[in-house]
């Protein structure tokens, strides 16, 4: 039976900045990339070599925007671990990308 896991993260960053910077998987910071499926009406779906798939939805709130990350048919819960630490390197990839910009 496939797992799945959610993990969400706020950004202080308008929305066309942050769907542009998550859309753009080939600036990011970590080794194993996804494939972009597909980013169109604000959301995001990405595809990994293991077989799993990422979507990714936006809303705005008052610190910037929130992001919310839908991980999927992963093998088993022993998965989740490593997935959850391979979003948060994602995320501070993304932090400092946009401190820069």
């Amino acid at each position: 039976m496939a797992v799945a896991f959610k993990i969400e993260e706020t950004f202080q960053v308008e929305l066309a900045r942050m769907y542009t910077v998550l859309s753009d998987v080939a600036s990011w910071s970590v080794f194993d990339k996804p494939r972009l499926v597909s980013a169109k009406n604000g959301k995001i779906t990405l595809a990994f070599v293991d077989g799993t798939r990422a979507f990714i939805d936006f809303m705005i709130v008052d610190a910037g925007v929130a992001i919310r990350v839908v991980h999927e048919l992963l093998k088993d819960e022993s998965a989740i671990s490593a997935y959850q630490k391979y979003w948060n390197e994602v995320f501070v990839g993304i932090r400092r990308r946009l401190e820069i910009a």
